[in-house]
């Protein structure tokens, strides 16, 4: 078993507060399911409708490295399917 040091450990934004998480998990669930498994044209087409989701509910939502930046940027590679 490997236990990580404190040292280690790394914090990422997700967003300003959590009224706009808990706004921002509401929209991404409304807007599930994002495509059908082998639907690789529609991928970006909705990774970009989420950006839009997250950053009109939560201008900071899309840092660099933070939380949903991440979590669009799985969505084209497959991640997410149906």
């Amino acid at each position: 078993m490997q236990s990580p040091k404190v040292e280690s450990a790394t914090a990422s934004h997700v967003n300003r507060d959590p009224d706009s998480f808990n706004q921002c998990v509401a929209a991404v669930i409304a807007r599930f399911p994002f495509y059908a498994e082998g639907d690789e044209e529609r991928r970006e087409e909705v990774a970009e409708e989420l950006r839009g989701l997250a950053s009109g509910i939560d201008e900071t939502a899309l840092v660099h490295n933070g939380y949903w930046e991440t979590f669009c940027d799985d969505v084209p590679i497959g991640n997410y399917p149906d």
